[in-house]
């Protein structure tokens, strides 16, 4: 049998464009196959990832807090050596706020609004009494603890004291050393960050603890 010339070239071309067509088919299929499994992958990916960014917010509050602190404490160590004068940091563990200040004397009868007066009564400072002079904590510096945070524990110089006492007080030293206190502070899912301080060296340092 006789074929043509021009018969040959129309079959070659049926052939070519026939296995040219099934290669998009298979380059298709192979693509959408890539893009289901790189979905999947970012699926997964964002699983594990976004228990870990919680956790991640979590700890910035309780890492913001205790920076604050350690703030405070390299505030109150630096200006008791400047003025050779001790100064006192104040935990009020009931209206989360910590302090810094130094003694001041003022009128048992007198109020400058510096300080909030419940507080000195609390602390002892003001009792009531007719003295000349009582002897009161200027606030020089503050800050207050974010929302859902609280003090879980309070060591002083070893020894654990009692929560429901919402006061506590620890001195910076004229020589550079400070009272040896440790503080928890941790959030309503029970995360938790240890504030200490180094009391040869007066440094106040942090440490998650979870």
């Amino acid at each position: 049998m006789h074929i043509s010339k021009r018969d040959l070239n129309q079959q070659l071309g049926v052939i070519m464009r026939s296995s040219y067509r099934d290669r998009s088919k298979s380059t298709s299929g192979f693509t959408l196959i890539e893009v289901i499994l790189v979905l999947v992958v970012i699926v997964i990916i964002a699983g594990i990832a976004l228990p870990n960014l919680s956790g991640s917010y979590g700890n910035a509050k309780l890492r913001s807090a205790a920076s604050n602190i350690e703030r405070l404490g390299r505030y109150a160590r630096g200006m008791a050596i400047l003025r050779e004068q001790n100064l006192t940091m104040v935990i009020d563990a009931e209206k989360k706020l910590i302090y810094v200040g130094a003694e001041k004397k003022m009128a048992s009868d007198e109020s400058d609004h510096e300080l909030n007066q419940d507080v000195l009564k609390r602390l002892g400072y003001i009792d009531g009494t007719s003295e000349e002079h009582n002897i009161a904590i200027e606030k020089e510096i503050f800050r207050s603890l974010p929302d859902g945070l609280n003090v879980r524990y309070i060591e002083f110089e070893g020894t654990i004291l009692d929560l429901a006492n919402d006061l506590y007080t620890f001195e910076f030293y004229s020589n550079g050393q400070s009272d040896a206190f440790k503080l928890i502070l941790s959030d309503r899912k029970d995360r938790s960050i240890q504030i200490y301080s180094d009391p040869v060296s007066g440094k106040v340092r942090s440490q998650l603890m979870n």
